[in-house]
């Protein structure tokens, strides 16, 4: 048995610490027209990808439970050249910001100057970089180029802050910057006296960063792993705290590379802000000397501990990934010529992200929209439960044997979270004769669930308990997870997802009719899988899912209602419900269901079959012929290779160095041609290469449109916006063999014994929307 006790409720602190009195910060929480308020925010950088995917990318990231939209302004992109501005294009900020509003999201900016974000010089152009002043500093000198740049911001932002009616909720100073506070207020000030004026201020605050006291609210982050350690094999060695529940908001390992030494902070001063992050590890990218993979539970896992430990406001970095793209006078990627320890990739910010670099939904993404779900459904209330850990802790963070859990609560109902994840190379076991006990604060006792159930390995989930279900029930417990409620025919319907391999159970708490006791109505779950729906009382109903529907479960207006849709992948775009096309064969179930499901866009190869009803749902079947999805390429070797890349090494830290462009002439040369049918118009075609080396490149020509450090994972190109060029040209690779003597980090499970190139699978994958009506 697994102890916690649960303090009484405190009062809630309503004295804010900072905010324009709409929006506010208190020592627990946020809070938004006077009600609790939990953001859900995902980073996206509009300067690195085509504003042409602007709109998809941004609606993607609301349809997968993203509130809030944060973004860096990397100086480098709009004044890469002194004095000449631009916020044209892929560089205009007003209009992402603005696309931001249209689609209802908020939008954080987070304005430097300085970024990093595995940019050139952190973000600064070349020409202040080599100024000889004291950059990122009070340096009159310094703060006079600032001024220029951050008036420019101004103006781009000018009528879009919260106070405006505008998305703009908060603003970053700097970023990573951990012993200047001074110079944090001197940029806020002057920020303020050009007429920025957002509700919050924020700053990162790991690496124990000194920040002004009230004046910024401190953000944190955790990552799964870290291209920014060395080369050495396993698991980073900054990540294994991120898989615990725990006060301790910190990280030193987060930039650490950059940093000369860790400095400390006390657990009493990261305790005077509410529990906020901006860098939660939506994946990492592949440096050229530590190239890891971020399986999608691993994101899941360390998303989940954040909010068991009591985080209230969920940030993740990446969440839509971008390409670094080329400026008119150099690359504009972090690398070792610009004095940083790490080479990465001269285009692709792919980031391993849940929206990868092209748009490509990930695991990870469906993972979090489930958790965002749930936060959606109870953010308000759950931003205003503290957390108490178990009675006993593991006994430190080599521990896999404890099981991992806490407690969020007001004193009387709350959230049970376990977590018995972490990366495979240090995998958790199963625990066995597993149940919780709960002591409330008001004496009473809760056991959880009512007999002991084994949690596997890898299983991360939160149960609730005292769960409202409307005014006339109460779920006093259970063992399935709350993923979303909407309202039906009569009443509300929760929606709760499976346990993978422990039994469902609800416990529910109903007033008899003397409304002086309760009865405990035991709901009892038929054994198998598939969706059922459970009846409570009067007005209120239970949607069970399995464990695996719950990743292909959206919610979205459809047919006139708010509906559960079950499919691979929908998005709502401008009013319409489109249907991702990118399997032979998908199923989509609806709750409450209709009728009939058509697809409206006059694309007579794609059928539409109904089923009988699967228990509560419409359950339809969506084909569409083999061919219409992919084709397969045959690669035209033009050249070996001469060898391996030249082994060097450098940077600060001396690590492994990424071959130069005049490394290349000796690298594997490979040619691709394409005919119109293979580049269809009216979609996306995304070319996808299996292959196994180290480094290579993809160009039309002499332009350079994508390259790659291979890890193990398939190297994709959008192939859609250069397709006249690839009729006319074709596509050219370059590709170096792996050199299992280089000191390189990839995974040991895939590591060559010896040098080797190869390609196993080229193919396009032809990938499009299509509107869904059920009229």
């Amino acid at each position: 048995m697994f102890h916690a006790t649960i303090p009484a409720a405190e009062q809630n602190d309503s004295l804010p610490l900072m905010g324009d009195g709409e929006i506010t910060a208190s020592s627990q929480h946020l809070t938004r027209n006077g009600a609790p308020w939990f953001p859900i925010m995902g980073e996206y950088h509009f300067s690195r990808q085509d504003p042409g995917q602007w709109r998809i990318g941004l609606e993607r990231m609301k349809q997968g439970g993203i509130t809030a939209v944060s973004s860096y302004v990397f100086w480098h992109h709009h004044e890469e050249q002194q004095g000449a501005f631009q916020w044209n294009g892929k560089r205009d900020l007003r209009a992402f910001v603005t696309l931001c509003a249209e689609l209802g999201l908020d939008s954080v900016v987070r304005i430097g100057p300085w970024a990093h974000g595995e940019a050139r010089n952190g973000g600064f152009p070349d020409w202040l970089q080599a100024l000889p002043l004291h950059h990122r500093s009070d340096d009159p000198q310094y703060l006079d180029y600032v001024r220029a740049f951050f008036g420019e911001i101004a103006t781009q932002l000018h009528g879009l802050f919260h106070s405006d009616g505008g998305p703009i909720v908060a603003l970053q100073i700097e970023n990573e910057l951990y012993d200047q506070p001074g110079h944090i207020l001197t940029l806020k000030r002057m920020a303020q006296s050009l007429g920025m004026t957002p509700p919050l201020w924020t700053a990162t605050a790991w690496g124990g960063a000194q920040l002004p006291a009230g004046e910024v609210l401190p953000l944190y982050g955790g990552y799964p792993e870290a291209f920014w350690e060395d080369a050495h094999p396993g698991w980073a060695r900054g990540s294994r705290k991120h898989y615990f529940f725990s006060h301790i908001r910190d990280d030193h390992s987060i930039g650490a590379d950059l940093r000369p030494l860790a400095s400390s902070t006390s657990e009493a001063e990261e305790l005077d802000a509410p529990f906020a992050t901006c860098e939660l590890g939506g994946g990492m990218p592949s440096a050229y000397h530590r190239r890891p993979i971020i399986p999608a539970a691993d994101v899941s896992a360390l998303a989940l501990a954040k909010i068991g430990s009591g985080s209230t406001w969920q940030g993740y970095y990446m969440f839509h990934g971008a390409s670094q793209g080329l400026g008119e006078l150099s690359t504009l990627q972090e690398s070792q010529a610009t004095n940083y320890p790490n080479d990465l990739p001269v285009m692709s910010y792919d980031f391993q992200a849940p929206l990868g670099e092209h748009g490509q939904l990930r695991e990870s993404y469906h993972r979090l929209r489930a958790q965002h779900l749930f936060l959606a459904e109870v953010g308000p209330d759950l931003a205003q439960m503290p957390m108490t850990l178990p009675d006993v802790l593991p006994a430190g963070l080599d521990d896999t044997q404890s099981l991992r859990w806490s407690v969020r609560s007001n004193g009387r109902s709350g959230f049970l979270f376990v977590n018995n994840h972490q990366p495979a190379t240090d995998a958790l076991p199963p625990k066995h004769d597993v149940q919780f006990s709960l002591r409330m604060s008001d004496g009473g006792n809760l056991t959880v669930p009512r007999q002991a159930v084994t949690v596997t390995a890898g299983a991360h989930f939160v149960w609730p308990f005292n769960l409202p279900l409307g005014e006339n029930a109460t779920l006093v417990r259970t063992t399935a997870q709350l993923l979303t409620s909407l309202p039906v025919p009569g009443g509300r319907c929760f929606v709760f997802s499976r346990t993978d391999g422990i039994a469902a159970e609800f416990e529910v708490s109903l007033p008899t009719s003397d409304g002086d006791t309760h009865q405990i109505l035991p709901l009892k779950v038929p054994a198998g899988y598939g969706a059922i729906e459970l009846e409570v009382t009067a007005g209120v109903s239970i949607l069970l899912v399995d464990a695996a529907d719950a990743l292909r479960l959206w919610t979205a207006r459809f047919d006139g209602e708010p509906r559960i849709i079950l499919a691979d992948s929908v998005v709502e775009s401008s009013g319409l419900l489109m249907l991702d096309i990118s399997t032979s064969r998908q199923d989509v179930a609806i709750y409450p269901p209709v009728e009939q499901l058509r697809i409206t866009s006059g694309t007579p190869e794609i059928a539409v079959e109904k089923y009988a009803h699967q228990g509560p749902l419409s359950v339809f079947s969506v084909e569409v012929p083999e061919s219409q999805l992919a084709t397969s390429l045959n690669v035209a070797p033009i050249s070996e290779a001469a060898g391996p890349a030249p082994q060097r090494m450098g940077g600060s830290q001396n690590r492994a160095s990424a071959p130069v462009d005049a490394d290349y002439a000796q690298a594997a040369q490979l040619h691709l041609n394409f005919t119109p049918e293979q580049l269809p118009l009216g979609m996306q075609n995304l070319l996808r290469i299996s292959w196994t080396g180290d480094a290579a490149k993809a160009l039309v020509g002499k332009q350079l449109i994508s390259d790659n450090y291979w890890n193990g994972l398939s190297w994709d190109i959008d192939l859609t916006p250069h397709r006249e060029e690839l009729l006319q040209q074709g596509l050219t690779l370059q590709a170096f063999p792996f050199d299992p003597d280089a000191p390189i980090y990839v995974e040991e499970t895939i590591r060559p014994t010896q040098q080797l190139l190869e390609i196993t699978d080229v193919r396009i994958l032809h990938q499009r929307s299509v509107p869904l009506s059920a009229q």
